[in-house]
């Protein structure tokens, strides 16, 4: 390389002409054949120059040719105020840690005189995580959810004489039985509020580790006091008959 064209190139740190010819060639051999290689002579044009020095820059820092100097030192920063930025992602994405089942919470609902449909959407959110800002369709942000009282749930119309239930005792053609709403919440008033909140999760494996973690019960009692699940019941009123699900 010529003086010319050592003026024009800007060459980083620690990188003299013999190394430039080095990677002239590693390069070259990279990007094609030997016949490749041959078209980056000494007297080549500071224009291929310029393109192989921004190659060697791109490289610099993972080869064994790196510039000997000590790294500048980064001034100390206080962790509790630095913020990561990624200019690729801007959206917060959880983790493995926070979908760890022994930290959800546990939440308490009573249905006594709420609607099925309306209280069911409302369980289905709280399973899902729905409420919460770092909410995600892909990952289980939800918490575990205690219905009580399920033997109080309402329907409105006629759905507490038409409604039917169908089931398959056996899976054979001819053993299907049907149950109305009346009859089933007489018998099993549990069922009524499991099979409304699972028809409204996703019908794949992670809908099935969500409906885990429903607990419903027929009376006032559960079994999950150690738990010290919260009562939401007044915000699930509240939501049930508000303005906007009225419409819905």
């Amino acid at each position: 390389m010529n003086a010319t064209v050592r003026a024009a190139v800007s060459l980083p740190d620690g990188v003299t002409v013999e190394k430039m010819g080095k990677v002239r060639v590693v390069l070259a051999s990279y990007r094609g054949s030997s016949r490749r290689a041959r078209a980056f002579p000494a007297s080549t044009s500071p224009r291929c120059w310029r393109w192989i020095t921004l190659r060697w820059q791109r490289r610099i820092h993972s080869s064994h040719l790196a510039p000997t100097h000590p790294p500048t030192p980064t001034p100390p920063t206080d962790e509790s105020n630095r913020i990561e930025q990624d200019v690729f992602n801007t959206s917060y994405y959880p983790k493995g840690e926070d979908t760890d089942n022994s930290r959800k919470p546990w939440v308490v609902i009573d249905a006594a005189g709420l609607r099925l449909g309306r209280l069911s959407t409302l369980v289905a959110t709280y399973l899902r995580g729905g409420n919460v800002g770092t909410y995600s369709p892909s990952m289980n942000m939800g918490t575990y959810v205690v219905v009580v009282n399920a033997s109080q749930v309402v329907v409105s119309g006629k759905k507490f004489e038409d409604k039917l239930y169908k089931r398959h005792e056996t899976g054979r053609p001819g053993s299907m039985k049907e149950e109305s709403f009346k009859m089933l919440q007489a018998r099993i008033p549990e069922r009524i509020v499991e099979k409304a909140v699972r028809g409204m999760l996703p019908k794949n494996r992670k809908g099935r580790e969500l409906f885990t973690q429903l607990k419903v019960y027929g009376s006032d009692e559960h079994p999950h006091a150690a738990q010290n699940p919260i009562d939401v019941t007044a915000e699930v009123k509240e939501l049930c008959y508000s303005s906007g699900m009225m419409s819905a």
